[in-house]
């Protein structure tokens, strides 16, 4: 008879060894030691032309050799883990964790110019990381927002050591995230404001400075005065330390200018694979840049792997908000949440340390369906299997606001009137959606006169709209230029009437209607096409709820307002109204075309 101690030790070996071969999530927990973390402060890098970048090092207390993270940030390197644990997470798992001051911010030396020197900087600062005597040479970068933008505008150097990126909630091509479908988006002059104490600190050593100094007015009392103030191009408050905002408005059209952070037009450069991240109300540019960034690599990346090794999720949040359910109005459950550090930290583990850990074999898109409020992984973006489906604008003439006759369904219209609305640029269609971003009530812009609405019967079953969403609005305006808006929104039983998209999503300069390299004026009274886009969702109408389709011409200050004028961007002082007009008949079929998933 065998000794029954042997047979039980023996057994316990095999379930260990079947566990850990059937885990290679435990796998990789396991051959990554967990270590106790150093940090070093103020550790300079020598840039190509000897300005002295300045970053805070986290590593592992332990001899030997690490990849390293970098992370590079406008923000003030020292302030970064006090609202993010990945330094500490990473160094931990046996990252040397690099979190550096952009050029002219905080502690590094030069001028600050937003995202022009990032990619020279970024090679050189991911080429000095390579070589740290702690460094084993392969280097990959992580951050949100300027942290992603910076990510994109180093790889497109293709600096050697890099290995891969996690970029977040951030561009694909600059212009557009300073125009957006050819609107110029306000809300940049409450980022600069925020930014001028640390400016001004910079170049005036030792002065302790604060926004609410008497250099630095209240932001809040004087927001709208600042916000109303015309011209655009004679907008005091920024010209002394931000001269690069006046530049921003004197190129209003796309171009070579803007080249400098035209990562599109170099993903051909690009040979290192990114984890694109973004949520469904991300605001700016962010979620279709995620999207153009995987798309644009997949297609275009500079190497097999590079093209191969592109992934996107896309989740229920705001900008750089990943770690919470709640979105505006609305929460999306504990589901919704994601550890962003863990998953970092697997992409890493498989590129930088070459751990298999499996997630390179995971589907490629990884979407949260709003509505069902559940994540699905797809292989592929656009959905093949979406059917565009058109819902066509009718109403006797009388769409003005949620309380007319504007109605939406499949039949295409034939002898309608069309829909009129005065646009007064003194009286703009307001909302606070830069400020409080996210899931939100319209229906305090749908009950104004000049916004047209447009609304379905109730659904007699739930229907899944995801991907991208186009509007077709056939239109005429008395001005030579002017703005139109469109909304999506879904429309509760009880008449909550949510918006499926961010803020900055469905809106057109009608200049750019043809092109936004070489703009052309309207003709008064002439019916133009507009096809208006960069509208992208994944959700679910349930059933008894209503599809609604919102038009006006402007968003307040979110877009700065149009003056109808015909003007070069940014000269007026002076303001006139527009009589607008949307034609809904056989000729104009003005309609919204829906991605459906059957279900």
């Amino acid at each position: 008879m065998k000794n029954p101690e042997h047979l039980f030790l023996r057994t316990v070996v095999f379930f260990v060894i079947l566990v850990f071969s059937l885990s290679p999530n435990i796998t990789a927990s396991a051959e990554a030691q967990t270590y106790t973390v150093n940090v070093e402060e103020e550790v300079s890098a020598s840039m190509r032309d000897g300005i002295r970048l300045f970053s805070s090092v986290y590593r592992p207390a332990s001899q030997g050799k690490f990849p390293a993270i970098l992370i590079r940030t406008p923000y003030n390197k020292s302030n970064y883990c006090e609202y993010s644990s990945f330094p500490v997470y990473a160094a931990q798992r046996g990252y040397v964790v690099i979190i550096q001051d952009v050029r002219g911010r905080y502690a590094s030396e030069g001028e600050f110019l937003p995202y022009v020197q990032e990619t020279n900087d970024g090679y050189d600062s991911i080429e000095w990381a390579a070589a740290l005597p702690y460094v084993n040479g392969k280097v990959g970068m992580y951050g949100c927002s300027y942290l992603g933008a910076v990510q994109w505008l180093a790889a497109i150097a293709d600096p050697p050591h890099l290995q891969a990126i996690f970029p977040q909630c951030t561009f694909a091509n600059g212009r557009h995230f300073f125009y957006f479908g050819g609107t110029f988006d306000l809300s940049w002059i409450s980022w600069l404001y925020g930014r001028l104490p640390d400016l001004k600190r910079h170049r005036i050593s030792g002065e302790n400075l604060t926004a609410q100094s008497k250099d630095f007015p209240s932001w809040e009392a004087n927001k709208w005065k600042w916000l109303k103030y015309l011209p655009l191009k004679d907008f005091p408050l920024l010209k002394e330390l931000c001269p690069y905002y006046y530049e921003w408005l004197a190129h209003p059209h796309d171009g070579s200018f803007w080249d400098f952070a035209n990562i599109e037009k170099a993903h051909k450069n690009v040979s290192v694979p990114a984890y694109n991240l973004t949520g469904w109300f991300d605001d700016g540019y962010g979620q279709p840049g995620a999207i153009f960034n995987f798309l644009g690599m997949k297609a275009n990346g500079k190497t097999e792997a590079a093209r191969k090794g592109q992934k996107l999720i896309i989740g229920p949040w705001t900008h750089c908000n990943s770690k919470s359910s709640k979105s505006g109005d609305l929460d999306f459950g504990p589901q919704a949440i994601i550890d962003t550090d863990t998953l970092a930290i697997r992409w890493f583990d498989y590129w930088l340390k070459d751990i298999d850990n499996g997630i390179m074999e995971e589907p490629p898109v990884r979407l949260f369906v709003m509505g069902d409020n559940e994540w699905r992984d797809e292989k592929e973006w656009p959905l093949s299997r979406a059917e565009s489906t058109p819902f066509y604008l009718h109403s006797d003439g009388s769409a003005n606001s949620l309380w007319g006759g504007g109605f939406l369904n499949r039949e295409k219209p034939e002898g309608e009137k069309p829909d009129r609305f005065i646009y007064d640029p003194s009286n703009p269609v307001t909302d606070y959606f830069f400020e409080e971003p996210g899931a939100r009530d319209l229906k305090s812009i749908e009950v104004r006169n000049d916004v047209l609405v447009y609304t379905s019967d109730p659904l007699k079953k739930d229907m899944e709209v995801t991907g991208p969403i186009k509007a077709q609005i056939y239109a005429s305006s008395s001005a030579r230029d002017t703005d139109f808006v469109v909304k999506v929104s879904d429309v509760y039983p009880n008449g909550y009437s949510q918006n499926i998209s961010p803020p900055l999503s469905g809106v057109i300069r009608a200049r750019y209607r043809d092109s936004e390299f070489d703009p052309s004026l309207l003709t008064p009274g002439h019916i133009y096409e507009f096809a208006i886009g960069l509208m992208f969702t994944s959700h679910v109408f349930k059933k008894g709820h209503r599809i609604r389709v919102s038009i006006t011409s402007s968003y307040f200050p979110l877009i700065d307002r149009n003056s109808n004028t015909g003007h070069p961007f940014g000269t007026d002082s002076e303001m006139i109204s527009a009589k607008q007009t949307i034609f809904h008949d056989d000729k104009h079929p003005s309609r919204i075309i829906l991605p459906v998933i059957p279900r």
